[in-house]
């Protein structure tokens, strides 16, 4: 649109807005409006100096505290105060930022071992944040009370308590262990004398394949701050490889006089083993074999063979043939 097409508009819509003003319908319009303004203004300056109520959240954190002090409960983060005052203060708390009540430790260490702030004191601290002419009508919490101890605390173990399973094709190779795997209890000494560990929240991994890493937190303890509050428990996880070894065959509690061939004297053992594992398994980890009376009792040239290790992570152990076959001889100078 060029320039001398805009100004020709303007000027019409300008000429129509005259016309309007200037009728009896356009001037009872334009009294409407006016006296319309004025009533809003009016009314919000009523709105604005009527006395109003509403709650607002007033920060709190404790100051001052001696370096070998420790608070065994956290200090409330705000107190919730509900107030009245002038529509326009009350909207300045929300334009502008209620700065924080700040308790210095020492003006309130009533007792050895806790920090007392009452009733009184904590409406004082409240109305020092707030205008002249507001008015607190009730506030929570409306006391409070802080334990602390000095002593040094107790360093214990933390105990993982959860529940970890893997995908089918994978294993925990080494146990659940946390990291830090001690932490700090601070208490009273009757307190601390019946502590000896600490146990995480109750977590779950399940179907993992690989190493896992999970922050939890460890369980509180009433009367107590434990230092740090949380740990990461670590699941070292690997895949399963197949592995197949000769493994001789063993017969065990066999009588001076008996001699006991077998044929095969050795058979394979198949198995499932972690990677990192593969190579440290050996014929030594295994016990093929039977007892010498599972022979005397079978049916036939054939007894049942059995197959023990004590290595945890070995898995799906198979034998190449159940049973073998055997001789018993007996030993002529044994007669």
């Amino acid at each position: 649109m060029s320039p001398s097409n805009l100004h020709l508009r303007l000027t019409n819509l300008l000429n129509r807005l005259k016309k309007i003003t200037r009728s009896p319908q356009g001037k009872e319009l334009l009294t409407f409006l006016v006296f319309l303004l004025l009533a809003a203004g009016v009314w919000c300056i009523l709105a604005i100096n009527e006395n109003r109520e509403r709650s607002v959240q007033i920060p709190i954190e404790m100051v001052n505290i001696p370096d070998q002090t420790m608070l065994l409960q956290n200090m409330p983060t705000h107190i919730e105060a509900r107030i009245r005052d002038k529509a326009s203060v009350l909207l300045s708390y929300n334009i502008g930022k209620i700065q924080p009540i700040k308790i210095d430790f020492n003006d309130h260490n009533n007792l050895k071992d806790a920090v007392i702030i009452n009733n009184n004191s904590l409406a004082g601290y409240a109305h020092q944040q707030l205008k002249a002419t507001t008015s607190i009508l009730s506030f929570t919490p409306d006391s409070i009370r802080v334990s602390y101890t000095q002593g040094q605390g107790k360093r214990v173990p933390v105990i993982p308590s959860g529940n970890v399973t893997t995908l089918p094709h994978c294993t925990a190779t080494d146990s659940i262990y946390t990291t830090p795997d001690s932490v700090t209890v601070y208490g009273s000494v009757n307190t601390l004398r019946k502590i000896d560990c600490v146990y995480t929240e109750d977590f779950e991994l399940l179907n993992i394949s690989d190493t896992a890493r999970h922050e939890v937190k460890i369980k509180e303890i009433p009367q107590t701050r434990i230092v740090p509050d949380h740990t990461t428990i670590i699941v070292p996880v690997e895949e399963y490889t197949g592995k197949t070894i000769t493994v001789p065959i063993t017969i065990s509690n066999i009588p001076d006089k008996y001699a006991v061939m077998t044929f095969p004297s050795s058979v394979q053992v198949s198995f499932l083993v972690p990677i990192s594992q593969y190579s440290s398994v050996t014929s030594d980890n295994f016990l093929v074999g039977n007892d010498f009376s599972a022979f005397e009792q079978a049916n036939g040239s054939y007894a049942p063979l059995i197959v023990k290790s004590g290595i945890r992570y070995i898995r799906n152990i198979t034998l190449s043939q159940d049973s073998v076959e055997y001789i018993i001889n007996v030993n002529t100078h044994q007669q």
